[in-house]
């Protein structure tokens, strides 16, 4: 039986670079930064005093009077997520309501609603527990966002919520790509969310030595993904979220076809909590599995998207794997467009899935701004400083999470 093919009809993000896909986009392929000094709160004193925060966003814009004293009550993962996907459905041209039952949800997030969690906290110890709220529990688990969404817009088809890390994204397309697959609905509504600039997950990031601490002077050049002088990755926030649809369904009612997800490659790596496996065997086998799963081989790839977080061990580990899979390097070019918009944990794969997207439409490779001196430990000799206008039929996006989650998409022209 042929399986059937999947693409992507609408996107939308609320990021550090912009509010909507267009925006966005338009930065990147100029190269430039969200990244600056932290105003969410005084970080004059930890060692990272910068992020990729969103600015410029007031939820209320975003909700209905009918839904407006709900989405006062939670965090802001839930109030981007919520905009994203308004935007994702306004592209596509889909409404919920002439199939709810055939259209779902898949949304994740990496930490959830940790600014209540903080705040509760802090009520539980300061003021005793009668001063917890009762949306405490609601407003902090991760899946909120996906079946906070589905109220919004009627949608009743299946509703689920991944958490793996930085991979959270990637593995909610996963999920949503094989649920189109297995026939339990038409469109899924996929991606991740996040929103974690605070104190309390800052200082956690900053206390295990994850962040750049070397350039709060120069924010905008602290994201050095394969730089020799990377010390470590810029937090960022937001939300990325994907309509993608069984092609078909897509073609019935004339949806606008960005491009095709051909495949979703899964690995673990068994190795350590938080640090990859130094050779990056775990990356290399979920890329190699994503290419096997699209039918394509790794010459074929004209541009990946690496996770390339700019931590010491992180980047090399993947450039390792991706020197591993390339046959050769002529074709393709490699970049980390995080050193843009920083690293959005569980909301990121769905930030530069959006992003290879583009490239797939566009025919643009984005640049990897801040590679000053290539670091020579990373063997790759594609990565682009700059941005490259050329055919883009195959790109690879790839996440890589806490707990050894490695994730890989794969993007085709339809």
């Amino acid at each position: 039986m042929e399986q059937k093919r999947v693409v992507i009809t609408g996107m939308g993000t609320i990021n550090p670079l912009a509010h909507n896909v267009n925006d966005t986009w338009s930065k990147i392929i100029k190269g430039q930064s969200g990244i600056d000094k932290i105003t969410k709160f005084d970080a004059s004193t930890f060692t990272c005093q910068i992020a990729g925060e969103v600015k410029d966003f007031d939820y209320k814009n975003h909700f209905s009077e009918e839904h407006i004293k709900i989405a006062k009550r939670m965090d802001p993962f839930v109030h981007y997520a919520a905009a994203a996907v308004k935007q994702a459905l306004a592209d596509s041209g889909l409404d919920p309501s002439q199939e709810p039952q055939r259209i779902g949800i898949s949304i994740g997030s990496g930490i959830g609603g940790i600014f209540s969690q903080e705040e509760n906290t802090a009520n539980l110890i300061n003021k005793g527990h009668r001063r917890v709220s009762p949306f405490y529990i609601p407003a902090t688990i991760g899946n909120i966002a996906s079946g906070f969404i589905s109220m919004i817009h009627g949608i009743q088809g299946p509703n689920l919520s991944m958490q793996t890390a930085c991979a959270t994204a990637n593995h909610s397309l996963a999920t949503a790509f094989m649920i189109i697959r297995s026939g339990m609905a038409d469109v899924m509504i996929a991606g991740g969310t996040e929103g974690t600039i605070i104190e309390i997950s800052v200082a956690g990031f900053c206390n295990m030595r994850a962040l750049s601490t070397k350039y709060n002077d120069t924010p905008q050049t602290a994201s050095r993904p394969f730089d020799v002088d990377r010390d470590g990755f810029v937090m960022g926030e937001g939300a990325g979220v994907l309509i993608i649809e069984e092609y078909e369904h897509a073609l019935k009612r004339g949806a606008p076809i960005v491009c095709e997800l051909l495949a979703i490659g899964m690995s673990g790596d068994a190795y350590d909590l938080v640090i990859p496996e130094p050779d990056g065997k775990g990356a290399f086998f979920s890329m190699q599995m994503a290419l096997q799963q699209a039918g394509i081989n790794a010459g074929d790839i004209n541009y990946i998207n690496a996770h390339g977080t700019a931590t010491p061990v992180g980047d090399t580990a993947e450039a390792k794997a991706i020197k591993r899979l390339l046959p050769n390097q002529d074709k393709v070019h490699v970049g980390s467009t995080k050193s843009m918009h920083g690293h959005l944990l569980g909301a990121t794969a769905g930030l530069e899935a959006i992003i290879c997207a583009m490239a797939v439409k566009e025919n643009i490779v984005p640049p990897n701004i801040n590679v000053f001196n290539q670091d020579p430990e990373i063997k790759l000799t594609c990565i682009n400083t700059e941005p490259v206008e050329k055919e883009v039929k195959y790109a690879l996006s790839n996440s890589f999470g806490f707990g050894g989650h490695n994730s890989t998409v794969v993007l085709g022209k339809i």
